[in-house]
């Protein structure tokens, strides 16, 4: 039996890097002990001593001079933090905050010249990206935030990793809720602040009310004696946007930035998320030290060797030094965005523990919860907690969505997360929900099929949102009870293409197998390539060998005419669908 030290009390995320067994499995062994705890929940150490004997570790009590995981595990830049400023000079890291609507992508396009607005659900930014450009002065890295009130928590995250913030006002609109807010992580962060105010080519632009109003918020800019620097500019128009990076160039001098350049590298984690052909990727600005390819790497309880540094063009590197945006390939799994990432000697790695669902629960099937039944029940006051558990695109999205749900329901009812992860919506995912009782909430996410069908089997209800307003709204109104009947998709079977025999303009002639469940004629279909969706269509005809029939079931093969304008390849999967009008 392995021995783990723990202090007093510790979160869920500390015993499981510790014990170097899963998060949700620790969580899991609680619910089954009637304890729910999110990952970031602190229980004591008879608790987790209780829950650890399950995976064989015994715990003993931790030496109150007992060096850190980091230390004992040979971090080599474990005291960088404590150190003052030193070493070569290097660039400025600025973020851009401000209300939704007031021009920050417009302005990020402005600067580095590129067109990256268009194209993102609901109109904003919805993912954090860092960027550098070049000036006469050097230098300057800025970091993108998303715009929507709902990304609270990581607008403060992006201000904790900067130098300079630029905060985005509308001539038009002025101070905005949002605007505050910015102006207090600024404020948190203890970094110089620069106004930027947008959209002054506009007619209905008043820069002098928007200056009046932030003297009611205490920031009093240089035209009315105060230390503020405020830069009015269109950046559609393309005004104004030297005299900003002047300013920023200005401040950072005065801040005299320096760090050092040779030794390990240590870095902050901007975003994180998951790609199909190179796996974990994090975004990262190295803060001290120089990251190179083929380092050993450890971020919170994640580690690994990075195999590849992309810049924010997508060129790879071979190093990168402070300051510099770098996504970093190779980690074992997506780490949590705002950790640091610090180069470190590798550490020999115990297997995990892995327990099936059924030895989870024991056989036992719960009563399952789908959005309408919990509406249904929030009205008869029969519940008064969902549980959710949350996957995204990417880490930084993951966490607004936690945010979001936090806020939403009334005093007699909430949703408790109690995993997030980014991400495809797995098994596991759906395993975790099902021993809480709860449902699993996708954001700019896809499920897996095996993960669909585990959920059919166990009753747990998962949706996928690609708007976060649509999210908050579903889970809002079922927290009320107040949510509407709503069509929802069935799948009825999955066909692979194994022969395509006669193509035209909008109909295709193939022939394949059908895996699972059924396909009919007139069938609605989605069109499945490398397990993404690259197309729609509809099942006009279906034949087997010369004969038209109405449908052909699991392990028979048949000749189909999909009417489609998508081109059908070979080793496609045709996955047949319909909707359904779900009542409360």
């Amino acid at each position: 039996m392995r021995t783990v030290p723990l202090p007093e009390t510790a979160t869920i995320a500390q015993i499981a890097q510790r014990a170097e067994v899963e998060s949700t499995d620790i969580i899991v062994e609680l619910l089954s002990r009637n304890v729910l705890a999110t990952i970031n929940a602190a229980i004591d150490r008879d608790t987790a001593r209780a829950v650890l004997a399950k995976f064989g570790i015994d715990v003993t009590e931790e030496a109150a001079a007992a060096p850190t995981p980091a230390a004992t595990d040979g971090d080599q830049a474990a005291a960088a933090d404590d150190e003052p400023a030193s070493g070569e000079p290097r660039p400025p890291v600025v973020t851009v905050m401000g209300h939704v609507d007031h021009g920050k992508t417009t302005l990020l396009d402005a600067i580095r010249q590129t067109q990256i607005a268009a194209g993102e659900h609901g109109g904003i930014t919805q993912s954090i990206g860092a960027y550098q450009v070049s000036t006469d002065e050097g230098a300057i890295t800025f970091i993108d935030t998303p715009g929507h009130e709902a990304f609270t928590a990581m607008r403060a995250r992006g201000a904790g990793v900067t130098d300079i913030v630029i905060v985005v006002v509308a001539a038009d609109d002025g101070v905005m809720p949002q605007t505050v807010e910015a102006i207090g992580h600024a404020r948190a962060a203890r970094v110089p602040m620069i106004m930027a105010v947008n959209k002054t080519d506009l007619p209905t632009a008043n820069p002098e009310r928007a200056y009046q109003q932030l003297t009611e918020h205490q920031v009093v800019v240089e035209a009315y004696g105060g230390d503020v620097v405020a830069v009015p500019l269109s950046a559609e128009q393309g005004d104004g946007i030297d005299e900003l990076l002047e300013y920023i160039n200005l401040t950072a001098q005065l801040e005299e930035l320096r760090a050092p350049v040779d030794g390990p590298a240590v870095a902050t984690v901007i975003e994180t998320r998951l790609d199909r052909s190179q796996g974990p990727i994090a975004s990262a600005i190295v803060t001290s030290g120089t990251l190179g390819v083929g380092d050993h790497v450890r971020v919170g309880n994640v580690e690994g060797r990075v195999r590849a540094l992309y810049d924010h063009n997508g060129e790879r590197l071979k190093q990168a030094g402070p300051s510099t945006p770098v996504q970093v390939v190779g980690l074992e799994s997506t780490p949590t965005a705002g950790d640091e990432l610090r180069v470190a000697k590798r550490s020999k790695r115990r297997r995990r523990a892995e327990r099936s669902a059924s030895q989870r629960g024991g056989g036992e099937q719960a009563i399952r919860l789908s959005l309408e039944q919990l509406a249904a029940q929030m009205t008869a006051g029969q519940l008064h907690q969902l549980s959710v558990v949350v996957k995204a695109s990417t880490d930084g999205a993951a966490a607004a969505v936690v945010k979001s749900l936090g806020d939403v329901g009334e005093a007699r009812t909430r949703a408790v997360v109690i995993y997030e992860g980014v991400g495809t919506i797995t098994e596991s995912d759906v395993n975790l929900a099902a021993a809480a009782e709860g449902i699993v909430v996708g954001f700019d996410v896809r499920i897996d099929p095996a993960a669909r069908a585990e959920a059919d089997r166990q009753g747990v209800d998962v949706r996928v949102y690609f708007t976060i307003y649509e999210l908050i709204d579903e889970v809002d109104a079922a927290l009320r009870g107040l949510l509407e009947p709503e069509e929802f998709e069935v799948v009825d079977g999955r066909l692979e293409i194994r022969g395509e025999f006669r193509s035209e303009r909008t109909l295709q002639i193939v022939g394949g197998m059908v895996l699972t469940g059924r396909i009919y004629r007139g069938a609605d279909v989605r069109i499945l390539r490398r397990g993404e969706e690259i197309g729609q269509g509809r099942i006009s005809t279906l034949r087997r060998f010369a004969d038209a029939v109405e449908e052909v079931r699991e392990g028979f093969d048949c000749g189909l005419g999909v009417q489609t304008t998508t081109n059908i390849e070979l080793a496609d999967i045709i996955e047949v669908y319909h909707t359904e009008t779900r009542q409360p």
